[in-house]
């Protein structure tokens, strides 16, 4: 792998109004169930929650402003491999990336299960925990997108170009060796 071009990588992820992956959404404890208000023991949750998915780019430049797709349900694997990934790597898209030199990994090379090629799984672990801090809930999708916006401009170049400080090393190693060599140091 070469040195002389900048890396980018982008990928999308779904944000509920309530985030229940947050410890202090979860649930409540208490000494004495009879002194815990009802509306805390019943609080209803709906089996499919209202969400929102982002899509961002990341380099060491920082982060892409969001982009918010329009969706009627979420994504799912089939869904994915047939639909989503296809239109990704389309001809018309590969076309417009070979005519401006713009190099990129193509499908049969992209391997989405492999976290240590993928620093943005970092920054998303991250800005979960910014969207959703001290149990922060929300009423309606468009409030949820403007925290959203609010803490990607909150975010650091410094972490972001901290995240992606190993990762030439580490896409080196997968390319030598395979995924797993990269999970030892």
């Amino acid at each position: 792998m070469v040195n002389d071009f900048q890396l980018i990588i982008d990928d999308e992820k779904y944000f509920t109004l309530s985030n229940e992956s947050v410890s202090t959404n979860r649930g409540f404890y208490s000494s004495d169930k009879g002194k815990t208000p009802p509306q805390v023991k019943f609080k209803r949750n709906q089996k499919y929650q209202r969400k929102v998915l982002v899509r961002i780019a990341i380099s060491t430049n920082g982060i892409s402003s969001p982009f918010f797709p329009e969706q009627q349900q979420a994504i799912n694997e089939v869904t994915y491999l047939n639909q989503c990934i296809i239109r990704r790597t389309s001809n018309s898209i590969t076309r417009y990336l070979d005519q401006n030199n713009v190099q990129f990994v193509t499908r049969d090379f992209n391997s989405q299960n492999c976290p240590q090629a993928r620093p943005i799984e970092t920054l998303w672990s991250i800005l979960n925990n910014m969207v959703y801090d001290e149990g922060w809930e929300v009423e309606n999708i468009h409030q949820l997108k403007q925290r959203i916006m609010e803490k990607i401009e909150e975010f650091d170049v410094k972490v972001v170009q901290s995240i992606f400080s190993g990762i030439r090393k580490q896409l080196r190693k997968i390319d030598d060796h395979g995924p797993y060599s990269a999970c030892s140091s």
